[in-house]
């Protein structure tokens, strides 16, 4: 009798993801975090995406900001594409994704959250890791395939 070996791989990101609700268009958003949190967010490639019902292709765009010094890198992602849908419908009203990649241990997420809090434009932040749903870990694979092509070049 022939023995079964099953293997199980399991994507595991480095990223943790904040929602950040603004009904301001994207370059004026990056604007504000580089003025007030002294970030230097640049824009990059845009991110395309393949939604189910769609042959064509959906455009994302992508703002990045490394900070080499203390080993974290931030993208930010417009949630809604050129064409007008989203990447996630839930929660309902999300315009953008920050994705942080930062070691866990030496990174504060509740003063990264506080401070884009007290910008007068923001409607509301908060931790999105569990919030996305099923999509998310699929979106995230898309995005680091995204990094390895684009970014690089």
């Amino acid at each position: 009798m022939a023995k079964k070996t099953l293997f199980r791989l399991e994507f595991e990101t480095e990223f943790r993801i904040v929602g950040v609700f603004c009904p301001e268009k994207d370059y004026r958003f990056c604007w504000l975090l580089n003025n007030k949190l002294d970030f230097n967010f640049r824009r990059t490639f845009d991110f395309s995406s393949f939604q189910p019902k769609n042959k064509e292709p959906e455009f994302h765009s992508v703002y990045r900001y490394e900070r080499e010094s203390l080993q974290r890198t931030y993208f930010l992602v417009n949630n809604r594409s050129i064409e007008g849908s989203r990447l996630f419908a839930n929660p309902a009203g999300l315009d953008f994704l920050l994705l942080v990649k930062a070691d866990d241990s030496r990174f504060d997420y509740g003063q990264l959250l506080k401070k884009i809090r007290a910008l007068p434009q923001i409607t509301a932040a908060y931790m999105l890791d569990d919030a996305l749903g099923k999509n998310k870990d699929g979106f995230l694979y898309d995005f680091e395939v995204y990094l390895s092509q684009k970014i690089k070049m």
